[in-house]
């Protein structure tokens, strides 16, 4: 009886260390007001952390679609939607997952008018976020 007790607070011991360590994984939450579909890729205008002002990001259409790529967008019917999760591992970018309303007729979807130099926005390697 007094081995399985001594196992016992030894196995709760070493999960309570085992949890006790750090992620190395880092997740930002962003709620996007606008999501802007180019040819390119989408352009979100989303609400900074603990501000009323907006900010800019552009999302390359290269990033999505792959399942190594750095970028997934999921398609959803509910009011939580639109909204960014930013991973970073160890400080440096991993990945983003893209949540939007599934109907291209809701309030949050907008319309990107065609200018001159928006494609060279769309040409990142990691995406640009003002927090």
């Amino acid at each position: 009886m007094k081995k399985i007790a001594l196992v016992l607070l030894l196995m709760i011991g070493i999960t309570l260390i085992l949890s006790a360590a750090e992620s190395d994984l880092y997740v930002k939450t962003l709620y996007i007001e606008k999501v802007y579909p180019h040819e390119l890729g989408y352009k979100i205008e989303y609400r900074r952390s603990n501000s009323m002002f907006l900010a800019t990001a552009y999302l390359p259409l290269e990033w999505f679609g792959r399942s190594d790529g750095p970028a997934r967008i999921v398609y959803a019917n509910d009011n939580s939607v639109p909204f960014v999760n930013i991973y970073w591992r160890n400080g440096e970018f991993d990945h983003l997952v893209l949540f939007v309303h599934e109907s291209f007729r809701h309030i949050s979807w907008g319309t990107l008018r065609q200018t001159e130099g928006v494609a060279s926005k769309f040409d990142l390697d990691e995406p640009e976020f003002v927090f």
